[in-house]
């Protein structure tokens, strides 16, 4: 039986996973953490095995509104 806790204290992956806007926060960590090198964050990414997508902005949670018209 494992009873091991494995906690994710990378920053790299935290600040990743707690943006909005992933490929944004890609670029900024590129250039924060490896000299604007985004193919080296991209192979850290895959060693770290993140389960990270390209999706810019989730819309599933936004309710539509119509409008309100007033005539005069």
């Amino acid at each position: 039986m494992n009873n091991l806790v494995y906690l994710n204290n990378d920053p790299i992956l935290n600040e990743l996973n707690s943006s909005v806007d992933k490929k944004s926060a890609k670029k900024m960590i590129a250039f924060k953490y490896f000299s604007g090198n985004k193919e080296l964050l991209d192979r850290y990414l895959k060693e770290n095995h993140s389960k990270l997508t390209d999706n810019l902005f989730d819309n599933n949670f936004i309710e539509v509104k119509s409008q309100l018209e007033f005539s005069f």
